[in-house]
């Protein structure tokens, strides 16, 4: 039976986690980091394994980001994913403050725009919205 946990992620679940979803490799500190700076996390535990997970990320108040929704391929199809989306969609309403708007935005991987868009998420580019961007900045080790 599939239970769902918040904030209660730890570094060594969410490393299995990213490898065994494909995600690249972050470094013990940048794990560390993206963990504690999370607005909120959603994790879906069958036993004691991590089976899926999403965070928020943001400022908490203009903007925020779904990041790293990541469920585990023997899992996909049984509404995990969904859960954490509405989740974290939920908790975006609950901490965005009264008579005012916050944009959440995601990136999603090739192949799970359908997804995004069942969830209520709006595709770009669009007539209203131009394209969205990226950029890695790879600092020498």
């Amino acid at each position: 039976m599939i239970r769902y946990v918040e904030d209660e992620l730890n570094i060594d679940d969410y490393f299995e986690l990213r490898k065994d979803v494909g995600f690249h490799e972050l470094s013990r500190k940048q794990g560390e980091l993206a963990l504690k700076n999370a607005l909120k996390i959603v994790a879906a535990c069958d036993d004691d394994r991590v089976v899926g997970m999403g965070r928020l990320v943001g400022d908490g108040a203009v903007i925020c980001y779904i990041q790293d929704i990541m469920i585990r391929d023997e899992y996909q199809g049984l509404g995990i994913g969904r859960y954490i989306m509405d989740r974290l969609v939920e908790y975006t309403k609950e901490i965005t403050l009264p008579g005012t708007k916050m944009m959440l935005g995601l990136m999603s991987k090739k192949g799970s725009e359908d997804f995004y868009e069942k969830c209520g998420f709006i595709k770009r580019p669009n007539e209203q919205f131009g394209n969205g961007f990226i950029m890695h900045i790879d600092k020498d080790r």
